[in-house]
């Protein structure tokens, strides 16, 4: 066991020398006397004529987040006393397969805790058999019913020997929506004396349909009450033998994707889609994260200031937004997936796709809310006349500084929930504001969001056929006032001071990060350094990867995350480089306008096209840069909270309640409330089943868009006129480059050169210091107006977003081209 517990999940090599070693081992010893006559015993009483199956059943086998089929043997049609006991032994010694012992380690089982067991199973002679899905397993509708059928025993199926036949039953009414009957070649069959033979299908036989129709629906409805039985999906094995179905076995689909809870009395098919996407963070939410963002959103709920949002849900550990009342409406139907395209191409193709179905129309009467949806509007209302009026009539040039002076107000409302030295009275102030703040707070700054999407898209009409593409990519970049850049901006500042001491330098050049910001601590000449650090602190240390989870930990708390994003930074030879190229920026940025404005004026109605096209040009590059202060506010609300939490939480550990005070996020925000009210309410046990659940959930990819039955309606850019051998995606930022692929998955961890093309799952604030060294940007989600496909416009910088598991297509060190232009991607070498 010590042996095995060196080995790493990719090292096969190793995996494969110390399972053939085990597995010799154990083969070396006698199968243990008690056990023999225990098996043998129980063979004459099954009848010892009969055929059977050796199977294996080991305690880590058939979980809901991990079934490890097919990582032990099995044996079929075994005959004869020596045979039996031979295999019973092989199975046992199975537990050391190549397969099972890396399996365990991928999944973190430790090797001497997993155990099993050797099922002898009499058998039965089929003429057809085969799996089951009581849901699809592709797209994980949980209404409907997968079979594949072929003929003889179901290895040759199991062992992928052949295509089989596929049958999907809808469980709803009984019918066959799918018969799909491929050539099948080949059938494994038993043999009288033992053992099996596989056969080459003849003539009809290889095209001929394995099922017939009742078999198909008998079939179906006997899985479905084991499903009912297990309560949860099952996968199924069954076979036919002289008419008769025989269910071999049933175990737990691990694969599908958990359905987000519906908080909508509703029996009509509704669908939600990723906010995590829309926020750019796919990775799993603790559950206080989640649930402060169901108490913080207004819309939908009856009373915008009391209460949870029932349209925010969770599935996943990522949360979700209901749809259903806005999309189910004439105008929600035709407006919503355009917009969605604008979070993620992906969304809004999909959400698109949904709409076109038969079931959509069939369903609209049923979900429609009009109460609520008239609650929406009634909020949406006033922030629309709002937009109209900034967009045409207001002055542009205060915007900027009434924006700042907004959120620091915003900020001083906040700290002032925390002047109270009585926890309760603190924790019920922060809740009252945290229920308030976007309806008070954020709900004001909307309209101006509204508009710098609406200010984009209206200038893209204008200008998009008759002006040059590189003075419509320049106007968006090097944008002045917008508080990430200018966060990234300072991050290049701290660099510059930092290479000025070469010790400084050389402590961020050894590997041992953990003790990084010691180690500058007590280098010599360290003190400019460490007062400008902490300035930045003082001003964005709240800020941190995964942001938008208050559960997420955030540079003020470590540091260290901070300096190890600015290792990158470090490598630009000349100081101030960062600064002279967003200043040139800023230079072609006003050079274009004056060209765009004549571009406008040479076109048809050019008088009154050139006043349009000067106003917008103004609009949006004096509202574009506030872009980011709504989120730089809600961090600062999150702040607030963390830090009251943080106090709740060492009370339930001096009390004994919690290990950890960051245990506190593995609690939703009404269950902390309720657990420091009562100090008899018992939450260790809740936290721990949390914490394995967010461990599940790390593993799992959460859908774009997902529909109360569990469906993933997935959708794909279109290919046209990209290159064979391109991996598409959404352009978002102009330009094309090439260079060396740098894959990304943690800016904590990995350093970006200058010159790389950073490649990640998504970015947000926290990642956007990378930007400064980016050449180019590929990230997995995302869309026009997300974050970090905004902050490459304004850096200049070629992206295209939206590009599907991008971190496994594409390697580190690649040479690839980003085309940002046409959206696709071409590896090179």
């Amino acid at each position: 066991y010590l042996q095995l517990d060196s080995v790493s999940a990719d090292d096969l090599a190793a995996a494969s020398e110390m399972g053939q070693a085990v597995r010799e081992q154990l083969a070396s010893l006698p199968l243990p006397e008690d056990v023999s006559e225990e098996v043998l015993d129980a063979w004459h009483a099954a009848g010892a004529a009969a055929a059977y199956a050796v199977r294996s059943s080991a305690t880590a086998e058939d979980l809901p987040s991990a079934s490890f089929a097919g990582q032990q043997d099995t044996y079929l049609n075994v005959r004869g006393e020596g045979n039996i006991l031979a295999q019973v032994k092989a199975c046992f010694i199975s537990l050391f397969t190549d397969r099972a012992i890396l399996y365990r380690i991928q999944n973190g089982f430790e090797h001497r805790d997993v155990k099993l067991s050797v099922v002898v199973q009499q058998m039965v002679q089929p003429e057809v058999s085969g799996i089951l899905f009581t849901a699809d397993p592709v797209t994980g509708h949980r209404e409907i019913i997968s079979i594949d059928a072929s003929f003889g025993l179901g290895e040759v199926l199991v062992a992928g020997m052949v295509t089989p036949d596929l049958y999907k039953v809808d469980k709803r009414d009984w019918t066959i929506t799918e018969c799909t009957v491929p050539e099948k070649q080949l059938a494994i069959w038993s043999l009288p004396d033992g053992g099996t033979k596989t056969e080459e299908l003849a003539g009809e036989k290889r095209t001929a349909q394995v099922l017939d129709e009742n078999q198909i629906i008998e079939l179906a409805k006997i899985a479905t009450r084991i499903e009912v039985h297990y309560g949860s999906p099952q996968d199924i094995e069954w076979a036919i033998a002289d008419g008769e179905i025989f269910i071999v076995q049933s175990r737990p689909i691990t694969s599908l994707y958990p359905v987000p809870h519906n908080y909508i009395e509703s029996d009509a098919e509704r669908v939600y889609f990723s906010l995590s996407h829309f926020q750019m963070m796919v990775e799993p939410m603790s559950p206080m994260g989640i649930s402060v963002w169901r108490v913080m959103v207004p819309f939908g709920r009856e009373n915008p200031l009391v209460g949870e949002n029932p349209y925010i849900t969770s599935a996943g550990g990522r949360f979700y937004a209901d749809m259903s009342a806005m999309i189910y409406t004439r105008l929600g139907s035709k407006f919503i997936p355009k917009g969605l395209v604008m979070i993620d191409d992906l969304v809004g193709l999909a959400m698109g796709e949904f709409i076109s179905r038969d079931t959509f129309a069939k369903n609209k009467a049923r979900v429609l809310d009009k109460a609520k949806l008239h609650n929406v509007l009634h909020l949406m209302g006033p922030l629309a006349r709002e937009a109209v009026m900034r967009l045409w009539f207001l002055p542009t040039e205060p915007v900027l500084e009434e924006m700042n002076t907004y959120v620091q107000r915003a900020i001083e409302r906040t700290k002032a929930t925390r002047v109270s030295n009585d926890l309760q009275t603190r924790v019920n102030a922060v809740y009252e504001h945290i229920q308030t703040v976007f309806s008070i707070e954020v709900f004001q700054i909307l309209p101006l969001i509204i508009m710098i999407m609406s200010t984009s898209t209206l200038l893209k009409k204008l200008l998009e056929k008759d002006a040059d593409p590189a003075d419509l990519a320049a106007i968006q970049s090097g944008l002045e006032g917008n508080v990430t850049t200018e966060m990234d901006q300072k991050v290049g500042d701290l660099a510059d001071i930092a290479r000025e001491n070469e010790a400084i330098v050389a402590a961020f050049e050894d590997n041992d990060t953990a003790s990084l910001l010691s180690r500058i601590q007590q280098t010599p000449g360290s003190e400019l350094f460490l007062a400008a650090l902490d300035e930045f602190l003082q001003t964005y240390g709240l800020r941190g990867p995964g942001e938008i989870d208050v559960g997420r930990i955030r540079w003020l708390d470590d540091p260290t995350l901070l300096l190890l994003v600015m290792r990158g930074n470090l490598c630009n030879p000349e100081p101030g480089s960062h600064r002279k190229h967003y200043a040139g920026l800023i230079e072609k940025a006003n050079d274009a306008i004056p060209r765009l404005i004549e571009t406008a004026r040479a076109a048809p109605m050019g008088w009154l096209r050139a006043r349009v096209v000067r106003r917008l040009l103004t609009v949006f590059r004096s509202y574009m840069p506030i872009r980011e202060h709504p989120k730089f506010m809600l961090v600062q609300f999150f702040q607030n909270l963390r830090v009251t939490m943080q106090d709740v939480a060492t009370e339930f550990k001096k009390q004994g309640r919690i290990e950890d005070v960051e245990d506190i996020w593995y609690l939703t925000l009404a269950e902390a409330i309720e657990a420091l009210e009562k100090s008899e309410t018992e939450i260790r046990t809740r936290i721990e089943q949390r914490k394995m659940d967010y461990a599940y959930y790390a593993k799992l990819t959460p859908p774009r868009v997902i529909t109360s039955n569990g469906e993933i309606i997935k959708a794909v850019h279109s290919m046209e006129n990209m290159p064979e051998d391109a991996i598409p995606g959404s352009p978002v930022s102009a330009g094309v480059v090439e260079g060396l692929a740098k894959i990304v998955m943690d800016p904590a961890s990995e350093t970006l050169n200058p010159g790389e093309i950073l490649v990640a799952p998504s970015t947000d604030p926290a990642w956007t210091p990378l930007f400064i060294n980016a050449a180019g940007v590929v990230l997995e989600v995302g869309g026009l107006m997300t974050h970090g496909s905004v902050v490459a416009r304004e850096y200049g910088i070629p992206a295209v977003v939206s590009v599907p598991d991008a971190t496994k297509l594409i390697q580190t060190g690649q040479r690839i081209r980003v085309n940002g232009d046409a959206g696709y991607i071409e590896i090179l070498d």
